[in-house]
């Protein structure tokens, strides 16, 4: 077995930082990635002073036991408290720009398990590519009811551009009707394309093409209603057209800024990430690549 030489590597749980392996074991504090690393680490900070028992302890939220977490006790969220302070070597969880709590860069190893979390760029790709799949679906599917709307939409088109006062001009009946029709179809399609698809592999065809794919955060495998909701939050929005777009490409774009596990918002709720396929899960203390 290849024994990696003791030296600073990249973290797995936070590409943006390099860690020390000593050979078995991470040990030390993080620096930065393009920091010039000391030659040897620093200590990581004792753990503080335990608490008066008058004070009332920090909330902890415990994700489910499991034995893929190990023996030990299971990953944990400190939540925050008014006047309470980041404790040592623990990373921000954020919602909607604000600090909600910490978890521990150990822990956030014990949920990761070796996988690496998929770029933004590689998330926006993906979806760009889904996008045009779901076009030309509509195209073939959808096609004909896109065409009867649009007969009834341009004669109206043109009155409206050619009256004096277009409140004058009457909105043809069926018109909503077939917007309705098209809608509902597309809407159709979309979960027909991404929901099963993602049950199956966690990978669309966009996601296939640049090697990213759904993983569940939590110890527990993803089903149709963790699906049908991470779906929902993405494409719900889109009924509101255009103001719905305005929330779709937010939460498009939220993968960005969010902090551990870089998920946009249709991943918060049913508590899914999208890693790297290359980076199956393993042992969470598991050695540096070469």
């Amino acid at each position: 077995m290849t024994t990696i030489e003791p030296g600073w590597y990249p973290d797995p749980a936070d590409p943006a930082t390099q860690r020390y392996w000593d050979g078995g074991a991470w040990i030390g504090k993080p620096v930065p990635a393009d920091a010039e690393p000391p030659a040897e680490p620093e200590p990581v900070d004792p753990e503080p002073e335990p608490l008066p028992p008058t004070t009332v302890d920090t909330p902890v939220e415990t994700l489910p036991m499991d034995r893929s977490y190990g023996d030990g006790p299971p990953p944990r969220v400190i939540q925050r408290v008014p006047g309470a302070v980041q404790p040592p070597d623990t990373v921000p969880i954020r919602s909607l720009g604000v600090t909600v709590g910490w978890i521990t860069r150990h822990d956030i190893h014990r949920i990761l398990g070796g996988r690496v979390l998929a770029h933004p760029g590689q998330r926006f790709v993906a979806r760009i590519v889904d996008v045009l799949c779901m076009l030309a679906l509509n195209a073939v599917v959808n096609g004909y009811f896109i065409y009867q709307m649009w007969q009834t939409f341009w004669p109206y088109f043109l009155d409206v551009a050619a009256a004096t006062d277009a409140s004058d001009v009457t909105v043809p009946s069926r018109l909503s009707d077939q917007l309705w029709v098209v809608l509902l179809i597309a809407l159709g399609l979309w979960f027909a394309y991404e929901v099963p698809a993602t049950l199956n592999t966690g990978q669309t065809l966009g996601k296939r093409l640049m090697g990213i794919k759904v993983v569940s955060l939590a110890p527990v495998d993803l089903g149709w209603g963790r699906l049908l909701l991470r779906w929902s939050y993405a494409a719900l929005p889109l009924i509101c057209f255009p103001f719905g777009a305005v929330l779709w490409i937010l939460d498009g774009i939220w993968c960005i800024r969010d902090q551990p596990f870089r998920q946009c918002l249709h991943d918060k709720s049913p508590g899914t990430a999208v890693v790297e396929v290359g980076s199956a899960k393993a042992d969470p203390e598991k050695e540096p690549s070469r």
